[in-house]
């Protein structure tokens, strides 16, 4: 079974983190995810998903978890690099329409800097 990795990258200013994915994103590798986005206090984190080839239900459930403690505390985010399999299952699950999703990393973070 593939590991999910995740590395945690210094934005361009001092309140963003970045958060790259690589593997699959599954009930099997969500806790490690989990575990990583409650430790980090910055402003702004981006989750860089262009090299996770599948997600599952329980990491969406992740997902939409780290979305609402984001609303609770003010804290921004930003889902980058969605492929179209992780968009459909967004839209299966009626979520894409407000989940955060940029292109890119650099596009998230001059996004969330002005507070768009």
């Amino acid at each position: 079974m593939e590991e999910l990795q995740i590395e945690i990258v210094a934005g361009s200013r001092p309140d963003v983190r970045i958060l790259r994915l690589t593997g699959p994103f599954t009930l099997a590798t969500m806790f490690d995810f989990q575990n990583i986005v409650r430790e980090g206090a910055a402003a702004v984190t981006i989750i860089d998903l262009s090299s996770v080839p599948y997600m599952d239900s329980a990491a969406l459930g992740a997902l939409l978890g780290y979305h609402v403690s984001c609303q609770r505390e003010g804290h921004r985010y930003a889902l980058t690099g969605v492929s179209g399999r992780i968009r459909t299952l967004f839209q299966v699950a009626g979520v894409d329409g407000f989940l955060m999703c940029y292109d890119t990393p650099e596009q998230a973070e001059a996004q969330l800097a002005t507070g768009a």
